[in-house]
This record gives C-alpha cells, sequence and structure tokens, in this order.
C-alpha cells in the first residue's frame, strides 16, 4: 500500500459539540470521536502533509483525538507544513494551545505554523444568547488573543452550503455542496511521471471522518456516510479507493494546475 503525499488533509476528529448553531453543516450529531485505530489507519498511508486541518465538533471537547494525532505525526516522523483548526470559542483551554505548542515545534519553522481560528456569526451569537454564554465567550476570546497560536476570527462571506441544519434557512442563503474533485499524480526522484515507482501525491483535499470514511468536508453527518461516501481507510488504500471513485491521474504539471483550479473553483462558486 503506497505512503501518500496529501497537498491538503481534512481529518474530522469528532461531531461532539457544546452548541447546536442554526447553520451547523453537520447537522444531527451522533455524538462519535474518531478511534485510535481510524487515526493509525489514516496516517500510516501518510509520507507528508500540506496542511492538517482537524475538523469537528467543538475541538475542545475532542483534545485526546488531536494528541493521539500529534504523536503519531512525531513518532513516525510525518512531514507536515501547517496544522489549522477552527474553535466556537466557549470553551478556554490551556491543554489546546499546549498541543499547538507542542506540534508547531515539531514542524520547527521560524514562524507560526500551528494555528486555530474561532468562528462567529450571527448564528454563533444566537445560539450562545440561548445558552446564556455569551460573557464567558467574551472573556475566553480576550485570553485565545494572548496565544501567538490564534490567528483570526472564522466569519461568513459566502452563502452557506445546504447540508445539516443550514437546510433549513432560507433557500436565498443556502447553495447545494459541489464535490470536490480529486486529483493523483506520481513523480519519482527525477521530478518525472513515473506510474509504477513514483511518489504518490494527492490533492487537492481529502477529508476522513470520525468513522474513518473518505468524504466531503462540509457534508452533513448523514451525507457523509451515504451521498458523500468515497470508502474507508479501514478497508485499505486511500489511493486505491480513490481511483475507484473517479480520481483523476495527471502528469505532475498538470496535476498542480488542475488542483489549483480546484481551489479556486472551492472558493468562488458559493459566493
Amino acid at each position: 500500500m503506497n505512503k501518500c503525499c496529501f497537498q491538503n488533509l481534512a481529518m474530522v476528529v469528532s461531531d461532539v459539540c457544546n452548541m447546536n448553531c442554526a447553520h451547523c453543516l453537520h447537522g444531527k450529531k451522533e455524538r462519535r470521536k474518531m478511534s485510535d485505530e481510524v487515526i493509525e489507519a489514516t496516517l500510516e498511508q501518510t509520507l507528508a502533509l500540506g496542511t492538517l486541518s482537524i475538523c469537528g465538533g467543538e475541538l475542545t471537547l475532542a483534545l485526546d483525538r488531536l494528541e493521539s494525532i500529534i504523536d503519531y505525526l512525531i513518532e513516525h516522523h510525518i512531514y507536515l507544513t501547517h496544522l489549522t483548526a477552527t474553535i466556537n470559542g466557549t470553551i478556554y483551554s490551556e491543554e489546546m494551545i499546549r498541543l499547538f505548542e507542542e506540534i508547531n515545534n515539531y514542524i520547527g519553522a521560524e514562524s507560526v505554523r500551528a494555528f486555530f481560528s474561532i468562528s462567529i456569526d450571527k448564528y454563533h451569537i444566537d445560539e450562545m444568547k440561548r445558552l446564556n454564554i455569551i460573557d464567558e465567550f467574551g472573556e475566553n476570546i480576550q485570553k485565545y488573543k494572548e496565544s501567538k497560536y490564534f490567528y483570526d476570527f472564522r466569519t461568513i462571506d459566502k452563502k452557506l452550503l445546504c447540508e445539516g441544519n443550514a437546510q433549513y434557512l432560507d433557500n436565498n442563503l443556502t447553495i447545494p455542496l459541489i464535490p470536490i474533485k480529486h486529483y493523483i499524480t506520481y513523480v519519482n526522484s527525477n521530478l518525472k511521471f513515473d506510474k509504477e515507482h513514483g511518489r504518490c501525491e494527492i490533492g487537492p483535499l481529502v477529508t476522513i471522518n470520525q468513522a474513518g470514511v473518505i468524504t466531503e468536508c462540509d457534508a452533513s453527518t448523514i451525507h457523509q456516510r451515504t451521498v458523500y461516501n468515497y470508502g474507508n481507510v479501514l478497508n485499505g488504500s486511500i489511493e486505491k479507493q480513490l481511483l475507484e471513485n473517479n480520481a483523476i491521474v495527471l502528469p505532475p504539471k498538470r496535476y498542480l494546475r488542475a488542483c489549483n483550479k480546484e481551489v479556486k473553483r472551492w472558493n468562488n462558486y458559493n459566493g
């Protein structure tokens, strides 16, 4: 089974959350966390990572999963350029800050390469008002902003995907999810296309959910299991399963152009 280099890998480590926002793309929660078995089955196939995105759920309620991922990356010397995550800011966690420091030290760059953002929009505010935790949120924001691993606030500047809870919002506010295209290339030590012996590279984004399903990052929990189910890491090779689900193999230069074009489409189609 080939070890792969992923441009971007998203790991949905949990759908456990302390809020139930009206725009939550994951919708109905199954209160499930990613097992060590799924973490190992994913990362044992990984040679290198551009960006690793840790998704939820609320990360501060699944820090044991983040710790297991970091431990595996370090123990097996997996190359990593960036690690990112988004939290809702309603829980302050020194342990999360410690884990970001640990992985940032492992990456070893002079600049910060591990960082988190905090969601803030009208749907979050409405839910925090309902739960009566606005004051705690404000206090946490001030503390989080002091950390060098805090990157930015995540707001809504585009239409929402019509997934999960968001499907019940006004139709003018949403747009259907269009699956992301997967591209694969094989590069030998001379940087030439070599399908038989080259290093496998996959882009622009592969998502693994808490059950090990290879899926779409922004799909609802139900749709990740059904409509957008491209296989499962527990069943073997991510590369092979993506190829069976219409991933396109291209020479290196065409691969990079196709990935860049797909990222641009993804960023713009719901504007």
